[in-house]
């Protein structure tokens, strides 16, 4: 993940190539200039600028290299379009097919940042330009002579036919082709600012409004007088260098920006991350400096091989999500890390992004501590949520085979005592009480189980047949529904502990019971007006219930200040 940033002297390389640009343009115009020192100034001050803009992008060491060079170029053949100020030798063809390269090579730079490609629709429009810009020009001097362009007959010219009318018919096709070249190109402007990837647009929409600015100047002053009179075409050179100087001074404030931002994103996730490394300290730092708000993170985690979410919920297949894309971070000794989820606009800026994750990295590092943490606390407790679902269902199955079983033989050996002939009425009546209190105990351990009303109807009746039972006057407010066995299990134990504890200290005490549900959990509680001063001892039932409790991603509470009462609060997910 070693950074490829710009480095220190690019900034320096971009202002050289301004100032190489600037000093052509003066020089190609020099028989201009003279009597135009306005113009010169704004001309060469705007091939400067385009020429420093494209060379800042060629620094950025990614895919704006392209668009940097495509600038560049621009800007140099944007130059030599001053050439037609020479009326002498070839100069002034250098110079027509010059400004139509130039704009060609400005428009595509623009199209192709920030990918550094033209793609799609937008190529077409290149072929387009090629043909109005190029060819037309070409077609408009086979069929002229040099006096028809305002320049004079010694210079070379490769007129092979020359016709007035058709010259006429070519320039009216030509500036109408421009015309619709720029409005295509405004078109393309807007679709892509539409659909620049969020990452990319703060850089992105100011040049292509100052391009927009720029295209419908150039197509505003397009006319076929330009073509009849050169004077009339170092004009519009002007005026033209003039309103398109918005277009270099937009990248240049973009890529300065854009810079800014490369070299403090590191330095961004540092600080952010100095002070505290949870996991989702680390989430926003590297959405900060990435400027990704939806960026995702899973964690490596060694033992099981494999990759968990910020929650320590394991991951298996990485998701796909169309315009998003992953990469990976991985430790100084290029151990695995973790797995980033980013915008997909950001695969340009993969120098940045590996600058970003290497700051990040001992940040990272921390953070998939606690994830690898919190994965093997979620894996203990689903253990121990199994093996209390485990007992759950077996103190079911404990209870059926109690009345299906030990209580019929009992009730059968009963009926076969009161039949027995010979045997001394106290005998058999001391038996048959001892029968029966036998399977009256029976009866309590098989509710104390499972009791079948909580099976059948729920938390409430069963709290209420625990209280009639042990001869306490309860408030019952219960509003629930029916919540998963083990949940509703695990709420009743808790509540009957906090109900015998009441009969057992403070008998005559009022007791209010609670029981209502909000947000995917049950809240239960036993609140009496005892003695209080309760405390939960190790390996007593108040610590048991906390266990079982905790083993459901739950939570109880105790409150029992002497002298003020005492409340249980038990707490169950359940969605």
């Amino acid at each position: 993940m070693r950074a490829v940033l710009p480095v220190p002297g690019h900034t320096g390389r971009a202002g050289l190539a301004g100032l190489g640009a600037g000093a052509l343009t003066f020089v190609c115009g020099a028989p201009y200039w003279r009597d135009h020192l306005y113009a010169a100034a704004i001309s060469v001050l705007a091939m400067a600028i385009f020429a420093a803009a494209g060379g800042l992008l060629l620094g950025t060491g990614d895919s704006r290299q392209r668009s940097g060079v495509l600038l560049l170029l621009g800007g140099v053949f944007g130059s030599f379009a001053w050439l037609a100020a020479w009326h002498t030798g070839v100069w002034p063809l250098v110079a027509f097919y010059s400004e139509g390269i130039g704009l060609i090579l400005a428009g595509a730079a623009v199209l192709s940042y920030p990918a550094g490609r033209v793609s799609g629709v937008d190529r077409y429009w290149v072929y387009f330009a090629v043909l109005v810009l190029v060819v037309g020009e070409l077609l408009a001097e086979l069929v002229s002579r040099p006096e028809w362009n305002g320049l004079p007959s010694s210079v070379t010219w490769p007129g092979v036919a020359p016709h007035r009318g058709l010259f006429d018919a070519v320039v009216t096709v030509v500036v109408g082709g421009q015309l619709v070249l720029a409005a295509w190109y405004l078109a393309l402007l807007v679709r892509r600012g539409l659909r620049l990837p969020p990452t990319e647009r703060p850089a992105a929409i100011p040049v292509l409004i100052a391009t927009g600015v720029t295209a419908i100047a150039v197509a505003s002053t397009a006319s076929s007088e330009a073509f009849r009179d050169v004077d009339a075409l170092l004009s519009l050179y002007v005026v033209q260098n003039t309103i398109s100087v918005v277009l270099p001074l937009a990248v240049l404030s973009g890529a300065l920006r854009e810079r800014w931002r490369e070299v403090d994103a590191p330095h961004r996730v540092v600080r952010m991350t100095s002070a505290t490394t949870s996991v989702a300290t680390v989430r926003d730092a590297l959405a900060s400096a990435l400027r990704d708000p939806s960026l995702r993170l899973l964690f490596w985690v060694p033992a099981s091989e494999g990759y968990v979410d910020r929650s320590g919920r394991l991951v298996g297949d990485r998701p796909s999500v169309p315009g998003r894309w992953w990469t990976e971070a991985r430790t100084d000794e290029r151990r695995p890390l973790a797995l980033v989820e980013l915008d997909d606009g950001l695969r340009l800026r993969r120098p940045m992004v590996d600058a970003v994750l290497r700051a990040g990295s001992q940040a990272l590092l921390t953070a998939q501590l606690e994830a690898v943490a919190t994965a093997h606390l979620d894996q203990v407790m689903a253990a121990q949520a199994r093996v209390e679902e485990r007992e759950t269902a077996e103190r079911r199955r404990l209870e059926r085979d109690l009345r299906s079983g030990a209580q019929r033989q009992l009730a059968a050996l009963a009926d076969r005592l009161a039949r027995i002939e010979g045997l001394p009425e106290p005998v058999r009546g001391v038996c048959h009480d001892e029968v029966l209190a036998t399977m009256s105990d029976l009866e309590d351990l098989a509710r104390g189980l499972h009791p079948p009303v909580l099976r059948t109807d729920g938390i409430g009746p069963a709290l209420a047949e625990v209280a009639d039972r042990l001869g306490l006057a309860v408030d019952f407010s219960v509003d629930v529904g029916r919540a998963p066995p083990p949940v509703e299990a695990t709420a009743y134990f808790g509540l009957c502990e906090g109900l015998t504890n009441v009969a057992k200290y403070a008998p005559d005490a009022r007791v209010r019971v609670r029981v209502t549900e909000a947000a995917g959990w049950l809240h239960g509680e036993v609140a009496d007006d005892g003695p209080g001063g309760a405390t939960v001892v190790p390996g007593g039932g108040l610590a048991g219930i906390d266990d079982r409790v905790r083993a459901l991603r739950g939570r109880t509470a105790l409150e029992s200040v002497r002298g003020e009462g005492t409340r249980l609060t038990v707490s169950l997910p359940y969605r």
